[in-house]
C-alpha cells in the first residue's frame, strides 16, 4: 500500500511540476530575467517583479489546483506605498478573471483532503493507514503524537504582505490563485495600487505564455 501510494505521488509530482513552462512575455519598460523567468517593471519609482512560482500545489489538494506567483515590490520613492490582496487579478486566455486566495482559503483547500498522502511539510500524516492507525487514539489516551489538524505553516509565512511598504523598502512573497494553468495558453497578472478601481487600467501588467 505504501509503495503504491508513494509511487503515485512521485508520478504526480513529476507530471505537474515539470510539464508546464510559464514564461514572461515582454512588455514596454519590462526587464525579463531568463534565469528565473521573471519580469520587472518600474513605474513612478515602484519596481514590481513577478514570476510564476515553482511551488504549484497541484499535488497538495485533490479538489483543484492552487497556483502561486512570486511577487517582489521595491518602493524606490520617498513615500509609503501599499498593495493589498485585492490589488491583484489574474486573467486567463478566455478572459476569465481569478481573484487571489487568502492564505486561510488556501489552507482550507489543502486541508480538505489531508487524509491522503501529501508531501512534508504540509501534513503530519504520510500514509492513509497512518491516519487510520492514529485516529483510534486521543491526545489523552496515548503517548503517540496526535496529528489531526493540518497546519501548512509555509502558506502563511510565504504569502505576500505589502499593505505598507515604506520608502526604500522591499516586500516579497506569494500571491495565490485557484486556477489550473494546464488548461490555459496564456495568463495576465494585473496589479493595481491599494484602493484603485478595477475599472481603471492596471498600474502593472505581467503577461505569461503557458506551454507544456
Amino acid at each position: 500500500m505504501r509503495t503504491l501510494v508513494l509511487s503515485f505521488l512521485c508520478a504526480t509530482l513529476f507530471l505537474t511540476g515539470c510539464s508546464l513552462k510559464v514564461v514572461p512575455q515582454q512588455v514596454p519598460q519590462g526587464v525579463i530575467n531568463s534565469v528565473d523567468n521573471s519580469q520587472t517593471i518600474t513605474k513612478d519609482g515602484i519596481a514590481v517583479k513577478v514570476a510564476n512560482s515553482d511551488r504549484e500545489m497541484v499535488s497538495y489538494n485533490l479538489d483543484g489546483t492552487v497556483t502561486a506567483f512570486d511577487v517582489s515590490i521595491h518602493n524606490q520613492t520617498d513615500r509609503e506605498v501599499g498593495f493589498s490582496t485585492d490589488s491583484f487579478l489574474l486573467l486567463d486566455d478566455q478572459n476569465r478573471q481569478h481573484f487571489p486566495l487568502t492564505p486561510e482559503r488556501v489552507k482550507e483547500i489543502v486541508s480538505r483532503d489531508s487524509y491522503y498522502l501529501i508531501p512534508y511539510p504540509y501534513v503530519g500524516f504520510y500514509y492513509l493507514e497512518d491516519y487510520e492507525r492514529t485516529s483510534a487514539y486521543t491526545d489523552t489516551g496515548s503517548q503517540l503524537p496526535y496529528y489531526y489538524e493540518v497546519y501548512p505553516q509555509d502558506i502563511y509565512t510565504r504569502a505576500l504582505n505589502a499593505e505598507t511598504v515604506i520608502p526604500g523598502a522591499k516586500a516579497e512573497g506569494l500571491v495565490y490563485f485557484r486556477v489550473d494553468l494546464a488548461g490555459t495558453k496564456e495568463v495576465k497578472l494585473l496589479v493595481f495600487r491599494k484602493g484603485a478601481s478595477k475599472s481603471s487600467p492596471p498600474d502593472f501588467t505581467f503577461p505569461f505564455a503557458v506551454s507544456k
